[in-house]
């Protein structure tokens, strides 16, 4: 099967339209799949070895002293940072299809398309495959990234050029797609994500008492660890893994949060949320059944948030996919979780992912850098204190027992490291590049 999309159009002619028989004869640019069997891809053997250069990453993920770095579809970066001055790469696992990463006494967490597989990293230069929970994320959703036909997995499109004989009578044929036979075609790729071929095989792009260790995440994660419970969010939903045999985490269900859904954060006995129209707070006290308890609403725009002391710090910001709400940072009192209260909401520019540390917050704003403020001891934020530039910041994850920052870079950034005073000064140590 062939997915053919005309970006160029080759050759055009029109053979009589005003006549009740009507053909185009159309060049057009093909595509046909690159297909991974679902065999290849649960063969349950993962390649490591060469670090190689992070391509194109995708989440970021800190366990002890190590600093861990998806590379979309391709794998995990496993990091040496215990000297951020020099982070020293020490392997590099295959692992394609990878969207969320979460730790917990040296198991390792990390999704491969709709599976969630664990490893041992009580070496994290040498991880182990424990065990893979099938099926437990949705086939076109945020954790698959990609098109599967029976299991199977579309991995990428080689290009070609065809000719086709189009009707132009047909009711599709002005409207920027058609479908002849098991084929769609259409004017762009976007216009694909809607449609199917009639016989099926196109698919759209798109804590039981002991101690627990648990790594930290920036504030755009989807994946977080909380009371010996993995939590998992997917553009709308809320779905919960059993620890309890950490070495086989067990699916228990999905809560169904409503479309727009984009981070997690875990703070107490409460998750907090973040979606588009509001941050949604919902109660753990038994980790294995989340309990809503209330949403903050606000005007449409992306949304991650981070918590300290009752107090949560929202960013938005607009945009084509946020809506069109300026770009803001709110805090607000979450002291009684199913009634939260605004307490201060401050005009920002490119205000994206966030982390704070005792009285400092600290704040990406994209191409204007990092921005640290200073919190008072209500939890609202007084003034700026340093601005870091030169660096298109999207996320963070601060390590406040060593005074750090990584900030995850927008794009080819790459990630970049700090060291931070505690006035919140910024001096920035490494960086860590992203290939050609």
């Amino acid at each position: 099967m062939k997915l053919h999309l005309p970006v160029i159009m080759l050759a055009l002619t029109l053979t009589g339209c005003l006549t009740d028989d009507c053909q185009d004869t159309i060049s057009f640019q093909s595509y046909t799949p690159v297909i991974l069997t679902a065999a290849e891809w649960r063969s349950d053997e993962f390649p490591s070895g060469s670090t190689g250069e992070v391509c194109d990453p995708s989440g970021f993920y800190v366990y002890g002293t190590h600093l861990f770095v998806q590379d979309r579809n391709e794998g995990l970066h496993i990091i040496d940072n215990s000297d951020n001055d020099n982070p020293r790469p020490v392997n590099f696992i295959q692992i394609p299809g990878g969207q969320g990463i979460a730790a917990r006494n040296s198991i390792l967490y990390v999704n491969q398309y709709v599976d969630l597989l664990a490893f041992d990293i009580s070496d994290p230069a040498n991880p182990q495959f424990l065990s893979r929970t099938e099926d437990v994320f949705e086939v076109h959703g945020t954790f698959s990234n990609a098109g599967l036909i029976n299991g199977d997995i579309v991995i990428g499109y080689t290009e070609g050029t065809e000719t086709v004989e189009v009707d132009c009578n047909s009711p599709y044929y002005h409207h920027g797609w058609w479908m002849v036979d098991d084929m769609v075609f259409a004017v762009n790729r976007g216009q694909l994500n809607n449609f199917s071929a009639a016989n099926g095989d196109f698919a759209a792009m798109q804590a039981g008492g002991q101690p627990e260790i648990v790594g930290i995440g920036g504030s755009l994660a989807r994946f977080t660890i909380s009371k010996s419970t993995l939590y998992a969010v997917d553009d709308h939903s809320l779905r919960t893994f059993s620890l309890e045999r950490a070495d086989q985490p067990a699916f228990v269900g999905t809560s169904e949060l409503g479309w727009g859904i984009e981070t997690i954060f875990p703070y107490g006995d409460e998750l907090y949320i973040g979606a588009n129209n509001g941050m949604h707070i919902y109660g753990i006290d038994n980790p294995l059944e989340p309990e809503y308890l209330s949403t903050f609403q606000h005007v449409r725009s992306c949304d991650p948030v981070v918590v300290q002391d009752d107090v949560a710090y929202v960013t938005m910001w607009g945009g084509s996919n946020c809506g069109d709400q300026g770009d803001q940072l709110m805090v607000v009192d979450v002291a009684d979780p199913r009634s939260p209260q605004l307490l201060q909401q401050i005009p920002m520019t490119n205000s994206h992912g966030l982390g704070i540390d005792g009285d400092r917050l600290f704040l990406c704003s994209a191409t204007d850098g990092i921005r640290v403020f200073s919190v008072q001891p209500d939890g609202q934020i007084e003034t700026e204190v340093h601005h870091a530039t030169g660096f298109d910041a999207k996320d963070v994850i601060v390590l406040p027992q060593r005074n750090e920052l990584i900030v995850f870079g927008w794009g080819t950034n790459g990630i970049k490291q700090y060291d931070y005073t505690d006035d919140g000064s910024l001096t920035a140590v490494s960086d860590i590049a992203v290939c050609d």
